[in-house]
């Protein structure tokens, strides 16, 4: 109850409940005194009682207010004169003075009762939270024990009898709980090795601590004793009473797994470094001044160095840069170095830390005994060591690769045109493998067939196209077989059913090691150019026979002039055997001119042609007719003739 009542007094009242008490505490005792007469009767042991109550309510501050106001209130309403603050008789001032003294002691005295209860239940409440954080940690250190990884265990008395052992510690002892059994009946084939080093932990009073101890364990009856590593440690502690030495706290962590990682990562240390030295890529590591801090057996190779004098080498020269290892002050001070692909990667990659791969550098080498640009394709990656930024440069010379893709590209390129050159022929362009089913068909395929390469692929060509000739498709595989081409006439079906007639050419393909792989087809339609032909073979055939009509009516003709005109000639002369001299000559000189038309005719009649003549033999005959016809005047006259074979029209060589 009192307890109860401190805390209450203490912690529940607080300064404005106190000061309004002592408020209420001062008016009350007015309040008292209305009963009384006269009124100045008990001017002040009427109010104690109530200074009293306000200081034990409130202590100090409420108390004196109180105490001060029943002053006021007493000098006023209780001493003569009334209703004055003046003090009619000096013996009063005593019975004042007592009533201050009474509020004054008694505030003073609720205070101090006051200020040590607060400080009784602080302590109290210190010490209580102070048993409370005590049992937390214990219950939170039984519970680390408890739950710890590694084997905790409380070792006491000279044969070492187990006092506590946490679940991590009885699996390594598996069986019967360890609490009260000695470490050489729990673990018999531990205890030689544990034993002497318990002993001297508990005789010296020093600490044990080793790490990658090596003890076996039992994993049980049907499984043999396996070798596990420990980092143990071991801890005198003093016994219950006091006694130094008499407990040994045992501390161990198995750390099997991490020797054995420790061993693979050994071994993969080894591997790694087996692959950086013969790893076929030039490996830097770069520092932030763009010098080399190691390099790998292919770099070393690309600068013709020792492994020992790369190092400080920069970038470009490490990597066989001729004009990084000409230039004293090293990589950078050439006119071509800010436009260095490899110095502007490595040092995008040292500012930012962005990691580049792919980057094609072109640098000046020697190679094969001359100077040679050469490509390196490098990647950058940025590293952290110690605080430091560094970047790994891996380099490779790719500069053969790159001639072989840009060959390649060349090549492709032909390949894509000659490819862009069949689709667009207007021959048809047929492939099929070795069995003639069709695997390929040209733009120039379906403007010619009217199939889409979609609905012919699959389908095996002659029985697709319905092929009819004089060969049969087996004798033209044969002769494939035989000359790798053919060539002849063939006769398709289009989609829509019309027959045409192909000029094909038809190839076979093998490859390397000789095996039939493809054949391809070249057809070109001939069926209006044959039909043309055809029509152009009859159009001959009656031209000839109309010219052979014409040839035999014109000699005839040419034949009957002729004869006419000899019978004219004939006429001619003899109307001349009885004329004068005058008119002899004139019909002399028309017989030769008629005679020199029908020598032409004559020439016409027995020439192939009959539109020509050759005016050399035709002038030729004429002059030697003419000299025949003047009789004996020939011996006063000679004749030279040289004539060139002139060809004349009809229209020229008949004489108007």
């Amino acid at each position: 109850m009192i307890p109860r009542l401190r805390r209450w007094y203490c912690e529940t009242l607080s300064p404005v409940f106190g000061y309004s008490i002592a408020v209420l505490l001062a008016a009350a005792p007015q309040v008292a005194r209305i009963p009384l007469h006269p009124a100045t009767l008990m001017p002040f042991i009427a109010y104690v009682p109530f200074v009293v109550v306000s200081a034990a309510l409130g202590g100090l501050g409420p108390g004196m207010l109180t105490t001060g106001i029943c002053l006021l209130e007493s000098l006023y309403f209780a001493t003569e004169p009334l209703g004055s603050f003046k003090m009619g008789d000096p013996r009063l001032w005593g019975g004042l003075g007592a009533l201050a003294g009474t509020g004054l002691v008694a505030s003073t005295l609720f205070e101090s009762l006051k200020r040590a209860w607060r400080s009784n239940a602080a302590a109290a409440a210190v010490e209580a939270r102070l048993a409370r954080e005590l049992e937390t940690r214990q219950r939170m250190l039984e519970s680390i024990v408890q739950n710890s990884p590694a084997a905790i265990a409380v070792l006491r008395g000279p044969e070492f009898t187990f006092v506590m052992a946490n679940p991590a510690h009885e699996a390594l002892v598996p069986g019967e709980p360890l609490v009260g059994r000695t470490v050489a009946s729990a673990w018999k084939t531990g205890a030689p090795r544990v034993i002497p080093i318990l002993t001297a932990v508990r005789d010296a009073q020093t600490a044990y601590h080793a790490t990658g101890v090596a003890l076996p364990v039992d994993r049980g009856q049907t499984l043999p004793v396996e070798e596990r590593y420990f980092d143990l440690s071991c801890v005198p502690l003093a016994g219950p009473g006091g006694e130094a030495g008499a407990e040994v706290l045992v501390v161990a962590s198995d750390t099997t797994e991490h020797k054995r990682a420790d061993a693979v990562l050994r071994a993969a240390y080894s591997q790694l470094t087996a692959i950086h030295a013969n790893v076929p890529v030039a490996l830097l590591v770069i520092d932030e001044q763009l010098q080399v801090q190691e390099a790998n057996g292919l770099a070393t190779q690309f600068a013709r160095r020792e492994s020992c004098a790369m190092s400080g080498l920069p970038a470009g020269g490490a990597l066989g840069c001729l004009d990084a290892l000409a230039d004293p002050r090293g990589c950078g001070h050439q006119p071509s170095c800010d436009r260095c692909e490899l110095r502007l990667a490595i040092f995008d990659t040292l500012t930012s830390g962005t990691r580049r791969e792919g980057i094609e550098a072109w640098l000046p080498m020697w190679a094969r005994g001359q100077r040679q640009r050469r490509c390196l394709l490098v990647s950058t990656i940025a590293m952290k060591f110690d605080g430091a930024t560094k970047v790994l440069v891996c380099a490779q010379d790719i500069t053969e690769r790159k001639q072989a893709e840009g060959e390649l590209a060349r090549q492709r390129d032909e390949l894509q045109r000659q490819a862009e050159l069949i689709y667009f022929s207007r021959d048809a362009i047929i492939t099929a493998d070795a069995n003639r089913v069709i695997r390929g068909w040209n733009r120039g395929a379906e403007e010619m067939y009217g199939w889409t390469e979609a609905e012919t692929v699959g389908n095996v060509m002659h029985l697709f196209l319905r092929t009819s000739s004089v060969v049969s498709p087996a004798q033209i595989d044969e002769c494939l077989a035989r000359e790798e081409r053919w060539e002849g006439e063939l006769e398709h079906s289009r989609r829509d059913g019309q027959r045409i007639l192909v000029d094909s050419r038809q190839v076979l393909l093998r490859d390397a090691a000789g095996t039939d792989v493809r054949i391809m087809e070249i057809d070109r339609d001939i069926t209006q150019r044959r039909r043309a032909e055809d029509a152009l073979k009859r159009s001959v055939r009656q031209l000839e026979s109309a010219l052979a009509e014409k040839t035999v009516l014109l000699k005839e003709i040419h034949h009957r002039v002729k004869n006419n005109l000899a019978v004219t000639a004939s006429l001619l002369s003899m109307t001349a055997d009885g004329s004068g001299p005058e008119t002899r000559l004139a019909l002399e000189e028309s017989q030769q001119r008629v005679h020199s038309i029908a020598l032409v005719h004559e020439y016409l009649y027995d020439n192939d042609r009959l539109d020509h003549i050759n005016f050399g033999e035709y002038a030729r005959d004429l002059v030697q007719g003419v000299y025949s016809a003047f009789g004996g005047e020939h011996k006063r006259i000679g004749l030279d003739l040289e004539l060139d074979p002139i060809e004349l029209g009809i229209e020229r060589a008949v004489p108007c």
